[in-house]
Order: C-alpha cells, then structure tokens, then sequence
C-alpha cells in the first residue's frame, strides 16, 4: 500500500456497528445547544435581496451600458457570485430555516434558483427527502456515485466518467463549472420519469416551475441580445456551479456508503478562509448541516464546536483546499463501500475514515490512500 504523504489524521478506524442514526445525535446535541440555534433565522433574506439585486443590476449594466468585453466579463463574475450565494441561501429556505410559509418558500426559490433551472418542487423532493433521507445509500441517494457493477451497466456513467475528479482526464477539469446545472437539468427532464424513487414527486408542479424558469431565461436572453449571452449566462453558469460543486462534491464524494444514515461517517465537513466561510453561508459545515437540517448556517458553527467536545475521534474534518486535491486523487466509483475504484486502471483508493491510524490531529481528516492495482 503506498504511504500518503504530509497527512493529518483525526479518525480511528470506522465500522459498520459503530454507524450512530442522525436521531442519536440529535438527541445528545439537543441538550447542549441554546434554543436561539433552533429559531428561525429571517435575517438571511437581507442575503436573498442583496443576491437578487446584484444579479438584476449586473444583467441590466450588461445589456443598457455600453461596457467594454472586459468589464463585461467582470460584471459576469459578479453574476456568478450572487447567483452562487442565491443557491446557499434558498438551500435555506426550501429546508424551513428561513421562513415557514412554504408557498413563499417555493416563491423566492423559484427566482433564487432559476440560474440553475432547478424547480423548488423538484429540489425539496431530491434534496431534502431523497439525500438528507439516504444520504451515501447505493442508488437511494441520488447524489451518491455508483458501484462498479453499476458503472460497467450503464453507458451514461461510462461516458461521464472521464468527467469526474479523481478520472485522470483532463476533462475533469471542467467537472465543477458545469455538474451541478447539468445534473439536475438531466434529472428533471428525463431521469424523474424513469426511476421510482420519484414516484411520489407532484411532477405538474415540476414541469410548471421549471418551464416557468425557462421562460423567464428566454426573456432575459431576448432582452440583453446574443452579444451579451456569454457575459449573462455563460460566465455567471461556471462561477455559480463551481461556487455550489466544490462544496457539494468534498461534502460526501470522499466519504464511504453507509447503510444507516450516519452524518459522521458519510458526510465531511470541510472548513475555509472565515471570510469565505461567511460569504459562503458556513454551507462547509456539512455533517452539521445533516444532523439538524432545518437549522440555519449561521449556527453550525456552534454544532460543529459541540461535535468536536462530543465526538472527537469520529467527526471527519478538513480543510477545503486539501478536500478538493483528494477528490483529484482518487476515483468517484465505488469498489465497496469502503474503496473507491478507477475502473479504466483498476487502482483502488481508500475512503476517508476507512482505516485506523495511530496519529491523532485535531480538525484533519486523513486524505484517502491509494491501493496499488491489483494483478
């Protein structure tokens, strides 16, 4: 087995006995957290309309001002940002931690999401109930990568695959600028009328959000003239998915499948810059995030101190920058549970919290070790 090189480690080995339901946790963190951690936190709509309002006056600066391409391109950065922010927050709003009203839940996130063509319907549905309800579960949670056996099955995950971190294709550069659009824009035109598991999605609901968001994109683009598409669309579609993907993807696709849904075991939390952290929502408190789903990102970070007291041996944690150089050097199919498998080179990866280490570093999670390929 090749030794990795300048790791940290925080974790002991982790078993299938030990997986713990969310509802443990719960329990335990329920009796140390103040109740303001459970209020509802309206505050972030200042977030939501200071995102909505840059996004709107960038468009409009773009299509009524005559801006040379350069300063074009910046106001598209911009665009990107707030977009990517607006992605943060109505993840907020369509889990109840923001307002309890759900139809202007679904309101404000149809707007807030519709630069990722992405129905409110359909979110709630494939995020909060289909993830959050199973989440690294094989084929239950959608956003878990599949087996091997999968893999070989099916011509979609062949084709995508050089795609994804961890392939050693070139073209897995570009995975984070688009996956989070084209995931769910794939899955809500084709793949929830195929799979059972959106048996119980109000699909007209769907189809009239997203169809509505699709107009309102129509209109925009009519609005600021082909000339612009690039600076509205583009540039703001590559920002806003690497700003949600490089967050999603370090969140869960290091981590093992599980069959109890373990927040510990299957999720990561990955920390940044503070600064970062606050633009970003503190949405890097992930296994927070999944053990208290309705609670804002303004208090995980209180959770994730009371994790560390309660659970310091089990909460898996890493710094962002060292999360995403790990998905780079491993594969995203499964071998086992465990073991993550390159299927065009046979070469096997360890995934975090796999195996047990003698070194204990507060706040380092262990990079997975590679496995050379086997003869």
């Amino acid at each position: 087995m090749a030794e990795s090189q300048g790791i940290n480690v925080n974790l002991g080995g982790i078993l299938e006995d030990q997986e713990k339901s969310i509802s443990y946790y719960q329990k335990a963190l329920s009796q140390v957290l103040p109740a303001e951690a459970f209020k509802l936190n309206p505050y972030r709509l200042i977030w939501y309309i200071l995102c909505v309002s840059g996004t709107v006056f960038g468009v409009a600066a773009v299509a009524n001002l005559e801006l040379h391409w350069t300063a074009k391109s910046a106001v598209g950065l911009l665009i990107g940002a707030c977009n990517g922010t607006l992605g943060f927050i109505c993840h907020e709003i369509l889990h109840g931690a923001v307002i309890r009203n759900r139809k202007l839940q679904v309101f404000l996130s149809f707007f807030g999401a519709a630069p990722f063509f992405i129905s409110p319907t359909f979110w709630k549905y494939w995020h909060n109930v289909l993830h959050h309800g199973k989440t690294q579960q094989l084929i239950r949670d959608p956003d878990a990568f599949p087996n091997l056996k999968i893999y070989k099955a099916s011509k979609f995950m062949k084709f995508m695959f050089p795609f994804t971190p961890g392939s050693g294709h070139k073209r897995s550069i570009a995975y984070f600028f688009f996956w989070f659009s084209f995931h769910n824009f794939v899955a809500q035109v084709y793949l929830r009328f195929r799979n059972k598991l959106f048996e119980s999605l109000d699909h007209m609901q769907v189809n009239m959000e997203f169809v509505g968001q699709v107009i309102v994109a129509i209109a925009i683009a009519v609005w600021v003239g082909p000339a612009n598409w690039v600076f509205v669309f583009l540039i703001p579609l590559f920002i806003q998915n690497y700003i949600l993907m490089s967050y999603i993807s370090t969140n869960h696709n290091l981590s093992p499948l599980t069959n109890t849904n373990d927040p510990l075991i299957n999720s990561l939390t990955v920390t940044n810059h503070p600064v970062l952290e606050f633009l970003n929502l503190n949405f890097g408190y992930h296994v927070e995030h999944h053990i208290f789903p309705a609670m804002s990102g303004a208090y995980t970070p209180l959770v994730h101190r009371e994790l560390k007291r309660l659970y310091p041996d089990k909460i898996q944690v890493m710094p962002k920058w060292k999360a995403m150089k790990a998905l780079y050097q491993t594969s995203r199919i499964y071998k086992s549970s465990h073991m993550l498998i390159n299927p065009e080179t046979g070469r096997t990866y360890d995934t975090i919290g796999s195996k047990p280490s003698p070194i204990i570093v507060e706040s380092e999670s262990p990079l997975p070790v590679e496995r050379p390929a086997e003869l």
